[in-house]
């Protein structure tokens, strides 16, 4: 099971009022473990290595890519390097796990390919940030595209960002899949928002060339001065935080959908969006008022619920010997997780989760994952928990997050 992928994707009904477009989608990449969908790539370079026989990986990158790969192999139990030099000070200190080598470099090569000639001659896998691995990069990213069917097969307009083309190849080819295999009845409008320099050199790419040619698909060039206004608009609309940098097709989008040319159905991927969620724990704390706990948790619950018997005493022994926590929104709350003990220590996981819900409009947005990560650090993962066997989308979260099917419960009614 990845740790990467299946983020949200929810409709953005704030976003639709404010330019007079419906429905309009927004796939949260921001949710993937270190926050960006390059999570995806590296996750399956660092299984490829595992596949080669690799134990040791040598890392060359950008910040967030360091962070990324460290996050992966560390999860996988491999020994990572780094190169030592003046330009990775501030690597060194953020990861003192990572044993750094001071590596020569040879005049006549270029950094990159002084390390990766040092990984080949010392038994190393190197992963560099500039190193496409298209194979891998496009599959990776295919996933994403192929998420998004899965949720919306009527999308028309696709929303991207462009930075050297993988990410058109990734979703042009599962495009094509799923067209061929009649998951979809035509092909939707591919709109990738980049700078003016990316498009300039981009336009030199030959398959970049034969996709554009071939689909509807286009470049738009974004002026870099409104990625600060489409942060915040973002932001106050939804409640959605997504960087600058990382703000380039929603402000494609918010700059070219005025058209009827973009009347119909809108996804919008944003590379490292997330939602501005406030998880926090209230048990324990100041006295609450069960009764108004057990409202807020059946309503958040609707259609799973048990009688308010049930509710209410699971409510007062999470209050007293479990957990509760909430996730709210601007002072309100829009998802509550109740964690009650089960008084065992190894027989059975000594915390269950008992209930788990969230406001339906606020469903796909990521605060049901948020209120799980935030249980599951709470009780050191030994936790259980109960799901009905329809609820497919809550299985495939669960399953995501490391919770695995080990027996079908089974209540005596007599």
């Amino acid at each position: 099971m990845h740790l990467s992928g299946q983020t949200p994707l929810f409709r953005a009904k704030n976003l639709e009022k404010h330019v007079g477009i419906a429905p309009i989608y927004l796939k949260l990449e921001g949710s993937n473990p270190t926050g960006h969908k390059n999570d995806r790539i590296t996750e399956s370079l660092i299984q490829y290595a595992m596949d080669q026989g690799h134990q040791k990986i040598l890392v060359y990158g950008s910040d967030p890519y360091m962070r990324s790969v460290v996050y992966f192999a560390q999860n996988k139990g491999l020994d990572l390097y780094g190169v030592k030099n003046r330009h990775t000070l501030k690597q060194q200190k953020a990861h003192p796990s990572i044993d750094w080598l001071s590596i020569s470099k040879n005049p006549r090569m270029r950094y990159e390919e002084t390390y990766e000639q040092y990984a080949k001659d010392n038994g190393f896998f190197f992963l560099c940030e500039t190193d496409n691995k298209p194979f891998i990069r496009t599959l990776s990213l295919q996933k994403m595209a192929e998420e998004i069917y899965d949720k919306v097969p009527e999308m028309t307009h696709l929303w991207t960002q462009a930075t050297s083309g993988s990410t058109l190849y990734s979703h042009y080819h599962e495009t094509l899949r799923q067209w061929v295999n009649q998951s979809i009845s035509s092909l939707p409008n591919m709109i990738c928002g980049t700078t003016h320099d990316r498009l300039s050199s981009m336009s030199y790419d030959a398959s970049l060339k034969e996709i554009m040619t071939s689909s509807k698909t286009m470049l738009l060039p974004v002026d870099p001065h409104a990625l600060k206004e489409t942060a915040h608009l973002i932001r106050k609309l939804e409640n959605i935080v997504v960087s600058q940098n990382e703000a380039y097709a929603l402000s494609a989008f918010l700059n070219h959908s005025k058209t009827p040319s973009k009347e119909g159905v809108h996804v919008i991927v944003l590379n490292d969006g997330k939602s501005v969620i406030n998880v926090k724990e209230i048990s324990k704390q100041a006295q609450h008022d069960v009764d108004d706990l057990v409202t807020t948790t059946r309503r958040l619950l609707t259609p799973y619920q048990d009688s308010i018997e049930e509710t209410k005493d699971a409510i007062k022994t999470a209050l007293e010997l479990g957990y509760i926590f909430t996730a709210t929104d601007k002072h309100h709350i829009q998802g509550i997780c109740v964690i009650v003990p089960t008084g065992f220590d190894a027989f059975i996981p000594s915390y269950h989760l008992a209930y788990i819900g969230v406001l339906k409009d606020t469903k796909g947005r990521g605060l049901a994952t948020a209120l799980i990560q935030q249980a599951i650090e709470k009780t050191q993962g030994n936790l259980s928990l109960h799901v009905d066997k329809t609820n497919k989308s809550a299985k495939k979260l669960y399953e995501k997050m490391g919770f695995i099917h080990a027996y079908d419960r089974m209540l005596y009614k007599g």
